[in-house]
């Protein structure tokens, strides 16, 4: 008897059953549910975000990027995002203050939100709740100091109505957040904004339309995504 065949006898009387012998190391695939992508959502948006690297590939190819003195206008904007997770039952389980700045400048405010997270059993997806500040400059500077906002009640706040609402779906290992088309009106106009977020990436797009034409009012970038990465303080 050789001995590779002694060897194989003494397996198989250790292990008679090979599958308990052997480690397969299988990992179940986990099925996203609108709860985990709510805390998913809050996860990967919690930071701080700017779109400098993109800006420089436009700049070395020549593309126009708007400057604060007006020059480039409908390119991409300098833009850094500051979104962080607050504690606010008054506007829900689950808030974002959300504090973006642009041309570089700490004072120069782009969009200034609280953004309410909640699951909507309807149509089984998370929807983003969006509500402006009455008194924006009263809260500048809030990313830094969350305890500015413990005094922020719903009656300092003007909510967008329900057809602004951004509906979160999963788009290639991301999440895409679109306002629900044309919803958004305001007199003549409708805005559109798009989110999709990643783990280390914030993309926004948006632009205002024409209700009786759909042509567009105004856009930056020509509507492609302002593109930002997670920034490492």
């Amino acid at each position: 008897m050789t001995n590779k065949i002694k060897l194989l006898i003494i397996f198989l009387l250790v292990c008679p059953h090979l599958t308990s012998c052997v480690s397969t190391n299988v990992v179940e695939d986990k099925v996203a549910t609108p709860t985990s992508d709510l805390m998913q959502i809050k996860q990967w948006w919690n930071g701080d975000y700017d779109n400098s690297k993109q800006l420089a590939k436009l700049i070395a190819k020549g593309k126009p990027v708007w400057r604060k003195d007006g020059t480039g206008k409908g390119g991409h904007i300098e833009v850094a995002s500051h979104y962080r997770p607050v504690d606010l039952p008054a506007f829900g389980e689950h808030v974002i203050y959300v504090e973006e700045t642009k041309h570089g400048e700490s004072d120069n405010i782009f969009r200034q939100r609280i953004y309410t997270l909640s699951v909507d059993d309807e149509i089984n997806a998370v929807r983003v709740k969006l509500w402006y500040f009455n008194d924006k400059e009263k809260y500048v500077g809030a990313w830094r100091d969350l305890a500015k906002l413990n005094d922020l009640t719903p009656a300092d706040m003007f909510p967008l109505q329900d057809g602004c609402d951004l509906i979160a779906q999963r788009k290639d290992n991301k999440i895409h957040m679109p306002m629900p088309d044309k919803d958004c009106v305001f007199g003549e106009k409708y805005f559109n904004y798009q989110v999709l977020l990643g783990p280390d990436s914030f993309w926004f797009r948006d632009r205002i339309m024409n209700v009786a034409d759909d042509t567009v009012n105004e856009s930056a970038g020509d509507f492609t995504y302002h593109e930002l990465d997670r920034v490492v303080n």
